[in-house]
């Protein structure tokens, strides 16, 4: 878990070109069917375990290790890490409950157990649980909104024109704080990257990248997964290559904190796992 707060990915940013929100779209192009294919192509199942590569960036340093990722739709997601030594023992874990943000850092037997407003990074970009479920899940959302319809995003491609399904489409949905922007690709009506900024402050900002689809019970789910966050000055990341991939249950859903381990203010264990 050490250097987990790392520097982003090679994919940073996304342009955040301004789109009417009046516009009117060609004959060949229809919202609504566009829609209903990329919203379709999203995995409906409740459980999901991997075996997973991760790769921390760290300034110019790399670190990577070996992990698992699980989640239980509706419930929690799960990453631990191992040693990258030996590669046996659990460094660390993060554990994204509905209501708490849990983080164990194992070789210094401290641990964070938070709501998601106590933690600055997600509370800036209004992030809960189930927008990360979401963003773990490969999923269009816009959250206290449980069901989506077309005409809740505005089309366009990445300079802001007129969408083509030639090039990537950008489905985009702006409120008064928050600016969601899900970028897909229309040969196969994939989402590719999601990124969250504030509205009129971009200094905050969260994003997932897709790439590496292949088939998860009947439908095409990333085998690899980067989630970056940039605020300010500082940025972070962590990347996932999945292997093994099951509908699996039947493992522990609720990671109990050791008695001895000592409880932590969220930016003082983050700055801990800086170094810093």
């Amino acid at each position: 878990m050490i250097g987990f707060m790392a520097t982003s990915c090679r994919t940073q940013k996304t342009g955040t070109t301004d789109v009417n929100v009046t516009q009117t779209y060609s004959s060949d192009f229809s919202p609504e069917q566009y829609f209903k294919k990329v919203n379709d192509r999203a995995s409906r199942e409740k459980w999901f375990s991997a075996k997973v590569k991760c790769t921390v960036r760290m300034g110019d340093d790399d670190i990577s290790t070996s992990g698992q990722l699980r989640m239980k739709k509706d419930e929690v997601i799960q990453i631990s890490l191992m040693d990258p030594v030996a590669g046996l023992l659990e460094l660390g874990r993060l554990e994204f409950t509905r209501t708490n943000l849990k983080m164990l850092d194992r070789f210094n037997k401290n641990y964070i157990d938070v709501p998601y407003s106590e933690v600055e990074f997600l509370n800036k970009c209004d992030i809960d649980f189930n927008s990360l479920q979401n963003l773990f899940w490969n999923r269009l959302f816009i959250p206290s909104k449980p069901h989506l319809a077309a005409n809740d995003f505005v089309y366009a491609n990445e300079q802001g024109g007129e969408p083509s399904y030639t090039s990537n489409i950008v489905m985009k949905n702006v409120d008064d704080m928050l600016t969601y922007e899900f970028i897909t690709d229309p040969s196969k009506a994939e989402l590719t990257k999601t990124v969250i900024y504030g509205t009129k402050d971009k200094d905050a900002q969260f994003a997932f990248t897709y790439s590496d689809f292949r088939m998860f019970e009947g439908n095409p789910f990333p085998h690899e997964m980067c989630m970056s966050f940039i605020m300010g000055k500082q940025n972070a990341s962590i990347q996932f290559n999945a292997s093994s991939v099951k509908n699996k249950s039947g493992w522990e859903t609720n990671t109990r904190i050791p008695a001895r381990y000592n409880k932590m203010d969220p930016e003082e264990l983050f700055r801990k796992l800086l170094g810093k």
